[in-house]
């Protein structure tokens, strides 16, 4: 799955979801007519509106299109119980898709890598199109479709200081070492200013990412090549993470659908 930390700000919501990308990654801010909304940082800054109102626009996305399948990645940066996520879910009319593992399994088995996933395939015929990850606070025993991040993901690194001469491909997130069933591999960069002994990262720009060719084929590649031998040939790597899809070499694309097995 590819997706997009950073998206272009010109493309509508609804337009990135039918032009290619099946995850998203959420920041959550309680705003002050006491809802969930979508905000990044402070709501006086960035407020992009309830999040029950987006999860509408995916829930009717997968109305409409009954063979795809799309990951909530949730940066908890609140704190917000699954107790507070919950109702945007419910009102939206997205829960009735959302994917629950079989109780049955441990997510902390000694080797944190216990869990058969299905196949897209089978969430499709399910009907359980819609697989949900919270990085904090997550309480299967409350919501159970709000899955704990740790207990199934891995990250490699997403502090990369420009310029990046190689992408890393070391595990960052969970920091025990122990392996996970998922893998995240971030292909993106920030910026970084130090003052006072304290640095201070932003986001690179569209344009530094042109310049530079991370978006480029070449680069994905190299990056993917890199840390196929980290973890191995046989591991899949299932989300791929860049700034501006629309910078850079369209074939990103077919690269990511390759990896997915749905390419040539």
């Amino acid at each position: 799955m590819l997706d997009v930390v950073r998206p272009s700000p010109e493309e509508t919501l609804l337009t990135r979801i039918g032009s290619f990308f099946r995850n998203l990654f959420t920041h959550e801010e309680k705003a002050t007519d006491s809802r969930v909304h979508l905000c990044h940082g402070s709501c006086d800054l960035i407020d992009k509106g309830p999040l029950a109102d987006t999860l509408v626009v995916f829930r009717e996305f997968l109305d409409a299109n009954p063979n795809e399948v799309i990951t909530f990645i949730i940066e908890n940066v609140s704190g917000f119980t699954v107790k507070d996520l919950q109702p945007s879910f419910a009102s939206s009319g997205i829960e009735k898709y959302a994917f629950t593992p079989n109780p049955s399994f441990s997510a902390h088995s000694a080797n944190h890598a216990g869990y058969q996933w299905p196949t897209l395939g089978q969430l499709i015929g399910d009907k359980h199109r819609l697989v949900v990850f919270i990085d904090d606070k997550a309480q299967p025993d409350v919501v159970p479709y709000i899955l704990p991040e740790w207990d199934y993901v891995v990250e490699l690194p997403y502090s990369n200081i420009h310029p990046i001469k190689e992408f890393p491909c070391n595990q960052d997130r969970p920091h025990d070492g122990q392996p996970r069933d998922l893998l995240v591999l971030n292909h993106f960069g920030y910026n970084r200013l130090t003052i006072a002994g304290k640095n201070i990262d932003t986001p690179l720009t569209s344009s530094q990412v042109k310049e530079n060719g991370y978006n480029s084929l070449d680069s994905l590649q190299t990056h993917l090549n890199t840390c196929a031998k980290t973890w191995g040939d046989s591991r899949v790597f299932n989300f791929v993470t860049l700034d501006y899809y629309d910078v850079g070499d369209r074939s990103i694309f077919h690269m990511v659908d390759k990896i997915n097995g749905v390419g040539k």
